[in-house]
Order: C-alpha cells, then sequence, then structure tokens
C-alpha cells in the first residue's frame, strides 16, 4: 500500500541507486579498467599514435601484437616479449631501469589501453622457460591464450611446444589465470616436422570448433623453410588435448603425425571475416620484404585472392637497425575506410638498437582491402 510519502521515499531510492551505481563504477574503474576518456582509433595512423604514445610501466613495446573482441565488448591485445619503461625525451632511448618481460595483455577500452593484468599475464615456466602469449579465442565464457613456450640457446629462440591458458573474466574488464593446459604440442621441442609442430600461432572460432594453426621448420627446403598446419577441437573440448583433430589431406585424423601442410611459409594470423577466411603471412618472417594477406574459403583451400604489402627491414632516421615480421589482423576493429587493420610487429635487429629508440618495438599499422 501507498501513502502519502510514497512518491519522497521513491526519489529517495532512485537517489541511492544512482549513487549505489556511481560508486560500483568508479570500484571498477579503480580496481580494474577505467572508463574510456578518448573514442576508438578509427585510422591505421590513430592506432600506430596511440601505441606510440604509449610509454610507461605497463607496456611500452611489445611484438606478436594478436587482438581479440571479447564477449564483454572489450577488445583484448595480446604480446610476445614486452618492454616496460618510459621513454627519454632529449634522447629517444628508454631511460634507464627499462626491462623486459615474457608477455602481456592490454584491454582496449574505446582508445585507451590497459594492463589486463599485473605483471605477466603468463609466469615464466617451473624449469624456467618462458611464454609467448599469442594466438587467442574465447569458449564457455573464457578466455584462453595459446602459449609458445621458449628458451634461449646460444644466441636463437628454442620452441619448446605450447600450452593453453585459461583466463577469467573480472568485472572492469581484468583478467585472472586460472589453468595451464596441455595440448597435442606440449613437450614437443624443435619444431622441425608435422609431428612437433608448434600449434601457437592464432585460433578461430567457427561451427562448433576452434581452428588452431601451427607452424613447424622445415630444413630441408631452402627456399621455403617452414610448413604451417590447422588443428581443430570442439569448443565444448577445448581443455582436453586428446580431443583435437589434424588436417590431413581432405580429412581430420587424431594423429599429430598425419597432419599434411596448409601453407609454405609460417602462418601468423587468421581471422574469418563475412564468411571468407583471411590468412596473414610473412615468407622469411624478420628477413623477408613482403607480406602476404590471403583470401580461402577453408583454412585448407587453395587461395582465391590475395593482397600484399611491402614490408623491409631497415634503419630508422636515428641510425637504429630494425627488422618486420608477424603481420596479424584485426577486422573487429571499425575503420572509417571500411578497411581491414593490419599490424606488422617491428623490433631492433639488436638489443642495442631497440633499447635506443623507445619508439621502435611497437606495431606499424595499414588498411588493406580485404583479398
Amino acid at each position: 500500500m501507498c501513502n502519502g510519502q510514497c512518491g519522497e521515499r521513491g526519489s529517495a531510492v532512485r537517489r541511492f541507486l544512482i549513487f549505489a551505481v556511481a560508486f560500483v563504477l568508479g570500484v571498477a574503474g579503480h580496481a580494474g579498467v577505467a572508463q574510456a576518456a578518448t573514442p576508438a582509433p578509427a585510422t591505421a595512423d590513430g592506432f600506430f599514435e596511440t601505441f606510440q604514445a604509449k610509454n610507461d610501466a605497463a607496456w611500452s613495446g611489445g611484438d606478436q601484437v594478436n587482438s581479440l573482441r571479447a564477449p564483454n565488448g572489450l577488445t583484448y591485445w595480446s604480446f610476445g616479449d614486452t618492454v616496460l619503461g618510459r621513454e627519454d625525451p632529449d634522447t629517444g632511448a628508454y631511460r634507464p631501469g627499462w626491462s623486459m618481460i615474457a608477455n602481456k595483455i592490454l584491454v582496449q577500452r574505446g582508445g585507451d589501453l590497459y594492463p589486463a593484468t599485473s605483471g605477466v599475464a603468463v609466469p615464466d615456466a617451473g624449469d624456467g622457460d618462458r611464454y609467448w602469449a599469442m594466438g587467442m579465442f574465447t569458449a564457455g565464457a573464457k578466455l584462453y591464450v595459446l602459449c609458445q613456450r621458449v628458451r634461449n640457446v646460444d644466441g636463437y629462440f628454442d620452441l619448446r611446444g605450447v600450452e593453453l591458458a585459461r583466463f577469467a573474466f573480472n568485472r572492469g574488464g581484468t583478467l585472472s589465470l586460472e589453468a595451464m593446459l596441455s595440448t597435442p604440442s606440449t613437450g614437443k621441442t624443435g619444431g622441425n616436422s608435422a609431428d612437433t609442430a608448434q600449434y601457437s600461432a592464432d585460433a578461430v572460432v567457427a561451427g562448433g570448433y576452434v581452428y588452431i594453426f601451427g607452424y613447424a621448420n622445415a630444413p630441408g627446403d631452402p627456399f621455403a623453410p617452414h610448413r604451417s598446419y590447422v588443428a581443430r577441437v570442439p569448443t565444448d573440448a577445448v581443455d582436453a588435448a586428446s580431443a583435437w583433430q589434424f588436417y590431413s589431406d581432405g580429412a581430420w585424423s587424431t594423429s599429430m603425425a598425419d597432419a599434411t601442410s596448409i601453407l609454405s611459409a609460417q602462418i601468423s594470423s587468421v581471422r574469418l571475416v563475412d564468411g571468407q577466411w583471411l590468412m596473414a603471412y610473412k615468407p622469411w618472417n624478420g628477413w623477408g620484404d613482403t607480406v602476404y594477406v590471403e583470401r580461402r574459403t577453408t583454412p585448407y583451400a587453395a587461395p582465391s585472392a590475395t593482397v600484399t604489402v611491402s614490408s623491409p627491414a631497415g634503419v630508422t632516421p636515428g641510425g637504429a637497425r630494425y627488422v618486420t615480421y608477424s603481420p596479424q589482423l584485426h577486422p573487429e576493429q571499425s575503420l572509417a575506410s571500411g578497411k581491414v587493420l593490419l599490424s606488422i610487429a617491428w623490433n631492433g635487429e639488436t638489443l642495442s638498437d631497440l633499447a635506443a629508440d623507445a619508439d621502435l618495438y611497437k606495431p606499424r599499422f595499414y588498411e588493406i582491402s580485404a583479398p
């Protein structure tokens, strides 16, 4: 029943609810991800400037630049080796005290980038191996990240298998690591054949499956020294390595060794756009001059169209030598041109080159017409 105080009481309740919601949002902003202060970039130049401007203790450069729009409406960016530090405005180099960590995940809200976790997203393995955060996908309201296990050995990277990191989404957009899961690539070192392929490159959810892309070296082919493969696992069984199947000459096999190559190069990004599969790669990786983006009707079909982007190594005006590699597609970003956003990782040819230029170890962005 309502008496003469109903309207006043209702107004008080509404004021309380408004205050409570504002308080919760404020807490979420401080504890997790703040509200967007700027709109999302709508051009490749805008994304370039956004990443160039970020020099802080959360992120100041990284490679393997994968991105994913999650069910919570936010976009997550994963990186392999990542620099934390600030730029010296006088020299352009990193200020003393900068460091490099194994991986990082940022969350994008509008045009702002925030850390999705504190410190590294995926801690080093118990034996000291580190993980590069690479392909991402969502299933069962969880975020999964393909983690390439690596170790530095005599001046090169030794590939030491792949694990799958499972994250829970927190209020505010941050992530909590729940588990590290085995994959068929777990414990497979070297990556010189189909049965030791590293299934970490990328992942796409389609038709009740997660399609997972991997690569191996091809030591016997001096002209195309890599091969790429595709596996699939049901979306309701992604935690089980035994549920994976491998594409093999028009069929799917439960044996990793049966996999047949879908590309004579190292795949680095795959996306399903308007029903078509787009695949990005760079032959010879950092030593090649051209990035290729192919359109296919299935991950294992022959390409029906291709676009290219010139991306040679070079020297900055300041004299730092760099290489370019790991092209990544970002179709979740809405560009004013209606084109697809593509990033290409840049890195110093040596650690000294990287340290001398705090703007170097950051992705460069391009707008491409889907092939």
